[in-house]
């Protein structure tokens, strides 16, 4: 599952975001609890992969790019869910940089050769859930909803109507552009309380 960035710094050129969240099941609906999480991310540290960053897992490393910190998020961490790997990625790249600031490139994906266990994860998904979008440049923001089958698919969504406009949801960390630009958001959020 790709996690949406957070927390960004123009004049570092920083972006923070969760890579991975305990007991939320990805995109291949495989999860991992807390202590596989950490032994995941203490693992990358320890092996210096530092600079192994790429865009929409094309192998290809972005020039620059390298991960200047990696935590496991705390309780009470007013930005991130706990449990989770955190890591802030500086990029050099203009290019890059640029993508990023127009939500092009908006989250964190891990890729990674695992080894599978069979489990069962039992998780309630309400067939709605609301939130509020991050504040674009301008500052505004929009409600959001999004729903699930009963299966707990992910069926999409969208937000109010500010200033004579909404965005569709049709993925899970940014809606679609309305107005010149998308805002980025995250139910995830909800669904690991």
């Amino acid at each position: 599952m790709e996690q949406h960035l957070k927390l960004s710094s123009d004049e570092q050129r920083i972006v923070w975001g969760e890579v991975y969240i305990p007991n939320v099941p990805d995109s291949d609906g495989d999860y991992m609890d807390g202590q596989g999480i950490r032994d995941m991310a203490y693992k990358f540290m320890k092996n210096l992969r530092l600079k192994m960053i790429d865009s929409s897992h094309n192998n290809q490393e972005v020039a620059g790019a390298c991960v200047v910190e990696s935590f496991i998020a705390r309780k009470g961490d007013p930005d991130f869910i706990e449990g989770a790997w955190v890591t802030g990625v500086y990029v050099h790249d203009d290019a890059t940089w640029a993508r990023i600031k127009k939500g092009e490139l908006n989250g964190f994906s891990m890729e990674a050769m695992v080894s599978k266990e069979p489990s069962k994860l039992e998780l309630d998904i309400p067939p709605v859930i609301t939130g509020r979008t991050i504040k674009a440049e301008d500052g505004h923001e929009h409600e959001f909803q999004v729903a699930y089958d009963e299966e707990g698919k992910f069926l999409g969504g969208r937000t109010s109507q500010i200033g004579g406009h909404f965005h569709i949801i049709t993925r899970g960390t940014t809606t679609e552009d309305a107005a010149g630009h998308a805002h980025r958001f995250s139910h995830v959020d909800t669904l690991s309380k």
